[in-house]
């Protein structure tokens, strides 16, 4: 993969300003339909509600919904990453020499001839028969939405 070349100073300011009237086209469009609560329009919070409520959608079915939310934000990494482990991918090659140590290179997963068990094969022709695998963490984002989860279903449940 190429380095992408540095953006000037001018570029980085032209794309964020490009990025902020987006976002406030997209709020000026929200405010004209309801959404923050000043205009009556279809995403008017009383209108949203009266919809919710024609759909049979209760406080009960509210509760459940962000604990459901709640339960998906905790368990998709974990999800992510055993079908990644199931399926081969996020592997590295852990051959190690005094010298270079590990070797680190993304790894081709095969059957062995046997028929027992995986061999997995690197670029630089290492051939192993366990690999070092790469699980996807979460960041500061996706705990940041679980936490908000995590007490928006508390609050509710509580009150």
């Amino acid at each position: 993969m190429l380095p992408q070349p540095q953006r000037s100073y001018a570029e980085r300011r032209m794309t964020a300003f490009g990025l902020n009237l987006v976002v406030m086209a997209l709020c000026f469009a929200l405010y004209e339909l309801g959404f923050f609560g000043r205009v009556e329009g279809p995403l008017a919070p009383a209108n949203i509600g009266r919809a919710l409520a024609g759909l049979g959608f209760t406080v009960s079915s509210f509760q459940a919904l962000l604990v459901a939310v709640f339960l998906v934000l905790l368990g998709w990494n974990w999800v992510v990453n055993l079908v990644a482990h199931f399926t081969g991918r996020r592997l590295t090659c852990s051959e190690e020499s005094a010298e270079q140590g590990r070797c680190g290179e993304p790894v081709v997963r095969r059957r062995r001839p046997d028929g027992r068990g995986w061999l997995y094969t690197c670029p630089r022709g290492h051939r192993r028969t366990e690999a070092h695998f790469h699980p996807l963490r979460k960041g500061k984002l996706a705990n940041s939405l679980l936490l908000a989860g995590l007490a928006a279903a508390l609050s509710f449940y509580l009150s």
